[in-house]
């Protein structure tokens, strides 16, 4: 079963982890064309719902944040959607009933909090779906429709292609329910995830600098985002504190600029994801206070909007239009997580759990 993975444990580069990573586009274009032949009733059942409410626990709460996003922004906001975190649905609500759509994301299908978000969802009359790598699951039981993200191979624990499938499966449904205005062409993503591995020698000069400074000025890393890549800056803070075991702390762009920015020198990493976009403008901003600070910040940006960004490390990606871009925008941030483990002498495939006070840790909650 899956929670017992990974079998065949790697003791150095290249990882459980890396493969997939290189493997995204593939996953992707499966994830895409799953939903293209079976994901109609799946998003027929959302169309029709008075509320939808996205869950999910650490990565795919952040799949189930981005859902929710996809499913306004595509409907232009006929689609009520929200996401609440498994533990927050199960033991403060909002309450669901009748007419409501619960949509869980679990990979596995294994978590314990998203299978009773699930079960409280369904003793209320809501109806229960789920997005999954594995449709039989014991999340599968209280789900009443399951849409199989196409991926159930993932060997490290990690989660860096579960994480772009399910958000590949939940784009596809939510570009299904899309007004004609809002209808964009999918078929490409795979291709642009394919050109940002090209950036690969990029992140990992760029983890190799940090793991030379950690000794002198310690390695402590901010992200920011706005709009839907506010997340995408908590998924990539996540994967460092996973595999690399660094501070690493996610703000929503105009958050950093209101009190945090204060406690930024030159001893912090700055990574802005800033696609074209609204939120290129503030990015802008950011960056160049930043500058004044004496942090020369790395930027995640696109192609078209690279020149707002002149005096930060550029990291240029494919333009696609912004509600994409989240695809395709974490994906250094998981190269940078992966080669900086791999720079310290971990095992990014792990997240800890080669410690035994780790594991017991993790039995006093399981």
């Amino acid at each position: 079963m899956y929670e017992t993975l990974p079998t065949d444990i790697r003791s150095r580069h290249p990882f459980h982890m890396y493969d997939e990573i290189r493997l995204q586009p593939e996953a992707i274009a499966r994830s895409l064309a799953t939903v293209d032949r079976d994901g109609h009733e799946f998003a027929e059942a959302v169309r029709g719902a008075r509320r939808v409410f996205l869950t999910g626990c650490g990565t795919s709460f952040h799949v189930a944040l981005l859902g929710a996003y996809f499913l306004q922004a595509f409907s232009e906001g006929s689609i009520d959607a929200r996401a609440v975190e498994a533990f927050e649905l199960v033991g403060y609500g909002p309450p669901t009933g009748i007419g409501d759509v619960v949509i869980a994301v679990s990979h596995s299908g294994t978590s314990a909090m998203t299978i009773r978000a699930l079960e409280r969802a369904s003793a209320s009359g809501a109806r229960t779906l789920l997005v999954t790598g594995f449709p039989d699951s014991p999340a599968s039981r209280p789900a009443r429709m399951v849409l199989p993200t196409g991926y159930n191979e993932e060997r490290s624990w990690a989660h860096t292609i579960s994480y772009t499938a399910a958000l590949a499966s939940l784009t596809a449904v939510a570009n299904l329910l899309a007004t004609e205005r809002q209808r964009v062409d999918l078929a490409p993503v795979p291709d642009v995830v394919a050109d940002v591995l090209g950036l690969e020698e990029v992140a990992h000069r760029m983890a190799a600098s940090a793991v030379s400074a950690e000794p002198r000025i310690g390695i402590s890393t901010v992200l920011a985002g706005g709009g839907p890549n506010a997340v995408t800056a908590v998924e990539g803070a996540l994967k460092l504190l996973e595999t690399s075991y660094v501070p690493a702390t996610a703000f929503e762009l105009e958050e950093l600029l209101h009190g945090p920015l204060a406690a930024i020198g030159p001893g912090h990493a700055v990574i802005v994801i800033a696609p074209p976009g609204a939120s290129t403008d503030r990015a802008a901003g950011l960056c160049a206070a930043l500058l004044q600070l004496g942090v020369t910040p790395v930027v995640l940006c696109g192609e078209g909007n690279a020149e707002a960004f002149p005096d930060a490390h550029r990291l240029a990606i494919p333009d696609v239009p912004e509600v994409l871009s989240p695809i395709p925008f974490v994906v250094p941030l998981q190269l940078f997580s992966y080669f900086l483990a791999v720079g310290k002498g971990l095992n990014p495939d792990l997240i800890h759990r080669d410690d035994e006070r780790q594991r017991s840790a993790r039995a006093q909650y399981e």
